[in-house]
């Protein structure tokens, strides 16, 4: 099985040797190619409805590995447990919803818990619950996919505060990557605060979220540009 790419930058993001949970598995071609390949030895596929949960069921026959991956039928985490996995992946949602779902989950919060996480939009917002949730950003990616580019990254819980720069939210660790996928998906990023920092100029309205963008601005752009 070949995954697209956006899948493939998600899934080179997980540890080997841990087990897995998919959440928003849809068809489970992650936690196939993860346990196919060796990188998980078991994983659970999640998803909110039955009719992904029929298709994840189908490809996991297909490829005969029903003994090491479990289908679970679940809105987010709410039947998980943190013994269920030590590596929690989510793909092809927005920031504010994964926050929203993390946050849903307070178990999750423990020593070691590994997130890897590819946000669709405002990946700002997962920085954010991630960094003042204890967890450390290890790494970010990015990669083109469909003629859009896309982040992918993987956070470990500390539970040791950290201080952060104004902009980190908005860059994070993928400041750190010189690909060509990554100077556009951060270009992108800095444009998207330009833009808001306009329509707060000329409404006039929220004084304190402009001067918030603006020092985040002037960080991004001098580490960036």
């Amino acid at each position: 099985m070949k995954l697209r790419p956006r899948l493939q930058m998600t899934a080179d993001l997980v540890p080997p040797g841990l087990a897995v949970a998919d959440i928003g598995t849809d068809h489970a071609y992650l936690p196939v190619y993860l346990v196919r390949h060796g990188v998980a030895p078991r994983a659970i596929a999640s998803d909110i409805g039955a009719g992904p949960l029929r298709n994840a069921a189908g490809t996991i026959a297909q490829f005969g590995l029903q003994d090491q991956i479990e289908l679970r039928l679940s809105d987010g985490f709410r039947r998980f447990a943190i013994a269920d996995a030590k590596c929690w992946v989510l793909a092809g949602m927005g920031g504010t919803l994964m926050a929203r779902l993390f946050e849903a989950a307070p178990w999750l919060r423990a020593p070691g818990t590994v997130i890897v996480a590819q946000p669709m939009r405002r990946a700002h917002e997962l920085r954010s619950w991630l960094i003042s949730n204890g967890f450390f950003i290890e790494q970010e990616s990015a990669c083109r996919d469909a003629g859009r580019v896309y982040l992918a990254l993987r956070a470990v819980h500390y539970g040791v505060p950290r201080d952060y720069p104004p902009g980190y939210i908005y860059y994070g660790e993928l400041i750190c990557d010189k690909s060509s996928h990554a100077r556009e998906y951060l270009s992108r990023e800095l444009k998207l605060i330009r833009v808001r920092m306009e329509a707060l100029r000329q409404s006039g309205q929220s004084r304190e979220e402009f001067a918030s963008l603006e020092e985040a601005y002037d960080d991004f752009s001098a580490r960036y540009l």
